[in-house]
């Protein structure tokens, strides 16, 4: 792709103040084509002479809707945008300038108001498909957490409770000798008691909140609520720690309890360990247990409530990986960006 020389060194601006915008092939090759577009439409709203700063009929055009529902799906804030648009109008007004031969007072005005107009009818676009893009994200991750609340219920909870009734329903029908009516009253109150416990781990979970923690510290709390009869769990924190952004951390203590949460259905006997990294721009989260693990290749990226913690980590610009093979155990890796965006 090349870029006209008068472009370069405005580009090359733009993406030194906004990184992620040049480091993504496809970003780049999106700001390009937008810059060029933006500055097209400038000189039309030159030539026709347009007075209005920013105006335009179409402020909701597919092609801007569709540059918005980009910049979500890499989850790049329309701040990022309108950084790059600042630097575009305060690098390229000159140029323009030059390009149109404006020369007199309301000549220039004009030629501001044109660049003006051209750069920024596209954001109120732009921001609009970003937030109908994480409205989205929201909603499915809602719903996907609801119908993983209601599976726990029918599976674990009813089942539980379902178990212990029969036991009581065998000893109230048979009659045992009364040795073997304990042991089968004392097998169904286990039973009961294991589907109480499912119940309020559902709850605290629920209820799970960073409040005035640090991550660390929150994840810490609630497993000590969740899991208080295991030594299993060992949670570790290495650099300095630093407040997150709430609504960045409350997804992220989400995730983290959803991670031990599947290890406590299906590698409970087994040990794992929970390690915070900090670094200045991140905090990287490894869960990393003993268990029996599972093929990859096999189940289905929904499985283990994946798909949830997934959707959450794309509203908080997040990555996360999870590796996993038989025999192997499973490592959940979380890595949350720090600052407001």
């Amino acid at each position: 792709m090349e870029i006209p020389e008068p472009l370069a060194p405005v580009l090359q601006r733009i993406a030194a103040t906004s990184p992620e915008l040049g480091d993504d092939p496809v970003m780049a090759a999106s700001l390009y084509e937008n810059v060029t577009s933006m500055l097209a439409d400038a000189h039309r709203h030159y030539t026709d002479g347009l007075e209005a700063s920013i105006t335009g009929d179409q402020l909701l055009a597919d092609e801007h809707l569709a540059t918005g529902a980009l910049h979500a799906e890499r989850m790049q804030h329309p701040a990022g945008a309108m950084l790059a648009a600042e630097v575009l109008f305060d690098e390229y007004l000159p140029v323009f300038v030059d390009e149109v031969g404006a020369t007199t007072p309301a000549e220039l005005l004009r030629a501001a108001r044109a660049l003006h107009a051209g750069i920024w009818r596209r954001f109120p676009a732009g921001a609009v498909a970003y937030t109908e893009a994480l409205r989205q994200r929201v909603t499915t991750a809602n719903l996907d957490s609801r119908a993983h609340i209601a599976r726990d219920l029918h599976d674990r909870v009813a089942h539980g409770i379902l178990a212990g009734l029969q036991r009581i329903d065998l000893a109230l029908l048979t009659d045992p000798p009364a040795p073997e009516r304990t042991a089968q009253l004392e097998a169904a109150a286990t039973q009961l008691r294991r589907a109480l416990g499912d119940v309020q781990n559902l709850a605290v979970a629920l209820h799970a909140r960073v409040g005035d923690d640090l991550l660390d510290a929150a994840l810490a709390r609630h497993t000590a609520d969740l899991f208080p009869d295991t030594e299993r769990v060992t949670i570790s924190s290495h650099g300095t720690p630093s407040v997150l952004v709430n609504w960045r951390a409350e997804e992220a203590l989400t995730i983290l309890l959803e991670a031990l949460t599947n290890w406590w259905k299906h590698a409970r006997d087994a040990a794992v360990r929970v390690v915070f990294t900090w670094s200045d721009d991140a905090v990287t989260v490894t869960v990393d247990d003993e268990g029996p693990g599972f093929d990859q290749d096999v189940l289905a990226q929904g499985r283990l409530g994946q798909s949830t913690m997934r959707e959450r980590a794309a509203l908080i610009g997040a990555r996360l990986d999870v590796r996993s093979a038989p025999g192997a155990g499973t490592t959940v890796t979380l890595v949350v960006p720090q600052g407001a965006l």
